[in-house]
């Protein structure tokens, strides 16, 4: 190979390069000024999750949004809760599958745990963020909760959503948390 054939083909890498690192910094600033939604957009419809009535114990996974619904890969970034049955510690976790399916080993994609001071919820409510990877496009998105009283208590809720592009190498799941 001659040095203007290796010169060439390095200007072709930096080039691709380049271009590469230029495409994920648009995703990067996508992802933080993307468009989000609310699901169910229904303000009289939302998600109900039960405890299981066992103190600490999570109740069954409850459908959010059902399988098909949402056509591009996506992202929870968080949920409101609307209105829970009790004064007590709430701890929700969201999963996902691509199947009709509860969610599978290390689907779970984000949770968060919060305290009820009083019932009905006597201050308007926010968004909780949470964290987590994103999700395939059409997946069915599951939640399921536990609470510190030890009723099957409930919380109804709506998810907040935005647009997940991949960057060129991003880091794969963590197999398991260790607890």
């Amino acid at each position: 190979m001659s040095g203007r054939d290796v010169s060439h083909t390095i200007d072709k890498y930096l080039r691709s390069l380049i271009r590469t690192v230029l495409e994920d910094e648009g995703v990067i600033h996508f992802e933080s000024h993307s468009r989000t939604s609310v699901y169910p957009q229904d303000v009289t419809a939302s998600a109900q999750l039960t405890a299981t009535a066992l103190a600490n114990t999570f109740g069954n996974w409850g459908e959010i949004i059902p399988i098909n619904t949402i056509p591009f890969p996506f992202h929870i970034i968080g949920f409101c809760a609307c209105d829970v049955s009790a004064v007590t510690v709430y701890h929700v976790q969201l999963g996902y599958n691509t199947t009709n399916s509860d969610p599978g080993t290390n689907m779970e994609m984000g949770e968060r745990k919060f305290r009820i001071a009083s019932t009905p919820i006597s201050k308007q409510t926010e968004m909780m963020t949470i964290y987590g990877q994103g999700i395939p496009a059409n997946s069915r998105v599951m939640g399921r909760l536990k609470t510190a009283s030890g009723n099957a208590d409930t919380v109804n809720l709506h998810v907040v959503l935005t647009r997940n592009v991949p960057v060129s190498d991003e880091v794969s799941i963590y197999s398991a948390f260790p607890w």
